[in-house]
This record gives structure tokens, C-alpha cells and sequence, in this order.
């Protein structure tokens, strides 16, 4: 859905406005290597921003989030 609506406003967005794109997990933290292949396709989509967000139980999750967040721009 992100890919499409990005490709719809194509040229008609100004520079000032970003896109966010992002990804919601309720439920766990994945591990690090599915957070940074769901960072990447959302990234993938052409997105200005890109949001993972995650249901973090303990502070072992957030540190799974810092070890992607290291890798990203």
C-alpha cells in the first residue's frame, strides 16, 4: 500500500512535506534480524521516514531496537 500511494503523489508533494512509513508489532519485539529486514522494506518503499514500532516488554527489547537504530541513516 505504502509503495502505491508514494508512487500517487509523485511530483506533487513540495520538499517540506515527508512521507512516513511505518510498521506496527503489538504483540513482541522481534529478533534484530527481522527488525532490520522490516526496517529495509519499509525503507524500500520510498519512504522520507521510516518507524518500526514494537511492544517492548523488557529493556533486552529495547536494546534489540537501539542495535537496528545503530545501522540506520
Amino acid at each position: 500500500v505504502a509503495e502505491d500511494f508514494i508512487k500517487s503523489i509523485s511530483g506533487k508533494k513540495s520538499e517540506k512535506q515527508k512521507v512516513i512509513v511505518s510498521s506496527h508489532n503489538f504483540e513482541h519485539t522481534p529478533p534484530v534480524e527481522e527488525l532490520t529486514d522490516i526496517a529495509a522494506k519499509v525503507q524500500a518503499t520510498g519512504a522520507d521516514i521510516v518507524k518500526v514500532v514494537t511492544a517492548a516488554k523488557d529493556i533486552t527489547d529495547v536494546s534489540r531496537l537501539f542495535r537496528v537504530l545503530a545501522h540506520c541513516q
